[in-house]
């Protein structure tokens, strides 16, 4: 028989709890730069549609992200102990009409390696594992997410070069690179962007197999592989509709009307789920009566609409 597990402190707990009790659930605007370069363009529009419910993290976990913010200081001070400059910290990052955003964690000049250069600055904390593979293989094999960062951070300020500095937590190792600027590489991934906000169609799985690595751990996995229905919202609303040419504007087509985040978050009565979120066959549809009715897999009739307040899944006649 396995020892039972010791129970965790109070006092840890109680610390994690407060964590979690000062953690507000977060719903980006748009596609985070730091995100982009996930391999799965469908696990990118689900985010963007806030398709799934957000993520609950856990106290300890809230924790390692106040540790990270703690290691950028520290690294911010590890420059200037050696005359870098470093300044612009946090400055924003808004590409593809606002949808796609971000900040910087800074831009420097004095670089040892090119010290006339103007350098934008990605600090980075990894765990030992994290930190060797980035030793081994550099940032853009290692993390394409970092260096997609980077390449879209280095676009967004018309900068050439990025000073990429990762520490490992485990031993404070330090390593830098000195990313160059990819212009194609950029173009393709804003293009992409793009294709990903003004679609109402979900993009290709990267996978058609849930147990496939890249979609084990998705946040998306019950509502792309499981037939779990989308979240409530009015990014999951057919009337939802993406805005060109301002700072992440989204308008409802249904009322006519721009919506602010509060409003997107909660939807209206008059709320439709964008049919190629449904896990259901569509079989009919009622424009006058704004309503939309699918097949279940079971065979029961489920009426989307206005004047439907059933569950999906509810038998319709």
């Amino acid at each position: 028989m396995a020892p039972l597990p010791r129970p965790q402190a109070s006092t840890v707990r109680a610390i994690y709890e407060a964590y979690e009790a000062a953690n507000k659930a977060y719903d980006s605007w748009g596609l985070s730069v730091g995100e982009m370069g996930t391999e799965c363009d469908r696990a990118l529009f689900y985010n963007f549609r806030w398709a799934s419910q957000p993520e609950e993290i856990d106290g300890r976990k809230l924790s390692i992200f106040r540790t990270g913010d703690r290691w950028e200081e520290v690294l911010v001070s590890d420059l200037e102990r050696i005359g870098v400059e470093v300044y612009d910290q946090q400055d924003r990052i808004r590409l593809v009409h606002g949808f796609v955003r971000g900040k910087c964690d800074g831009k420097a000049v004095g670089v040892p390696e090119a010290p006339a250069t103007e350098h934008l600055c990605e600090f980075k904390s990894s765990n030992d594992k994290g930190f060797k593979e980035i030793v081994k293989h550099g940032c853009q094999k290692a993390k394409p997410l970092h260096y997609t960062q980077c390449q879209l951070g280095m676009y967004a300020f018309g900068l050439t070069r990025c000073l990429y500095y990762v520490v490992n937590k485990n031993d404070d190792a330090r390593y830098v690179e000195r990313l160059h600027f990819d212009l194609e590489f950029c173009l393709r991934q804003l293009a992409r962007a793009e294709r990903i906000v003004f679609t109402d169609a979900p993009p290709s799985r990267i996978s058609d197999n849930p147990d496939f690595f890249g979609c084990r751990f998705c946040k998306h996995k019950a509502v792309c592989h499981e037939g779990a229905m989308p979240r409530v919202s009015c990014r999951t609303c057919l009337h939802f509709q993406p805005e060109r040419g301002g700072d992440c504007h989204v308008s409802c087509a249904r009322w006519s009307k721009p919506l602010g985040i509060e409003e997107q978050r909660s939807a209206c009565p008059a709320m439709l789920f964008l049919p190629a979120l449904v896990p259901f066959e569509q079989i009919d549809c009622d424009p006058e009566a704004e309503t939309i009715t699918y097949r279940t897999p079971s065979g029961a009739l489920w009426i989307d609409g206005a004047a439907n307040d059933n569950e999906p899944g509810s038998t319709n006649a």
